[in-house]
């Protein structure tokens, strides 16, 4: 049985089999050919890149994550703290809610294209956490938010975007989450 369908089948009876512990040092866990699965000490995330595999030389890297904090504890991800780390080693911070805007409506496309790739990332954490957006990024007369806070309740995601000089290369690609007491590298191959 594949890991979607043993999740789908999870998700479906209602089963808690996810734990979600503190992981010192940290897991790397590949759920599937464009999703990974980390943890640390403090939080566990969900990387689905799947729209990203398939758009190599594209301006814009796009990615889903989805985070939660470990079992028992509680986590803030700061907007800044968020990046994207190139397989040349330049570290690419989001980019500011204005600079969003800005090209919000050629994105648009795309972004619906990412809808149609996406992965049901909820499924690799426990049922009990209440979906929840970051809010980091928003569309015209949208309410953005600068950091997101996650416990062993609540699980938070968003659709990443990421502006590449030179465009979406192939190689390893690291999306970095720095928090207050730990940082969670998520390294994802694109070829």
């Amino acid at each position: 049985m594949s890991a979607a369908c043993a999740a789908a089948l999870v998700l479906f009876l209602g089963c808690e089999t996810v734990s979600l512990a503190p992981a010192d040092p940290p897991v790397l866990e590949d759920l599937g050919p464009t999703m990974v699965r980390a943890g640390n000490s403090e939080i566990w995330a969900v990387l689905d890149f799947r729209f990203a595999a398939g758009n190599i030389g594209n301006d814009w890297l796009i990615v889903d994550l989805a985070v939660t904090a470990a079992d028992r504890r509680s986590a803030r991800v700061n907007r800044d703290g968020v990046f994207i780390r190139t397989p040349n080693g330049t570290r690419i911070p989001l980019p500011s809610q204005e600079e969003y805007l800005s090209v919000h409506g050629q994105l648009q496309s795309a972004l619906r294209r990412a809808d149609v790739a996406s992965s049901p990332m909820w499924a690799y954490f426990p049922t009990s956490r209440r979906q929840c957006d970051f809010q980091f990024f928003a569309g015209p007369g949208g309410k953005t938010y600068n950091h997101v806070e996650v416990n062993d309740r609540r699980a938070c995601g968003e659709r990443l975007v990421f502006r590449i000089p030179g465009g979406v290369q192939p190689g390893r690609w690291v999306v970095g989450i720095d928090l207050e007491e730990s940082e969670l590298r998520i390294p994802f191959d694109l070829t």
